[in-house]
């Protein structure tokens, strides 16, 4: 699992917490699924690294 994915996930989980656990109505809060969401778009199209050693 690399970074991109960790945080990507992290940032979805933090939103599905404080939108339908907390019901935080703000504005701010859909800023962590677009980044999310944007992480993990990223991670798809580019794909994981590969590390020769």
């Amino acid at each position: 699992m690399n970074v991109t994915l960790a945080v990507a996930l992290t940032l979805l989980g933090a939103w599905i917490a404080l939108v339908f656990v907390a019901q935080v109505p703000s504005g701010y809060v859909h800023l962590l699924y677009a980044v999310g969401m944007t992480l993990l778009t990223r991670r798809v199209l580019v794909g994981a690294p590969k590390f020769l050693s």
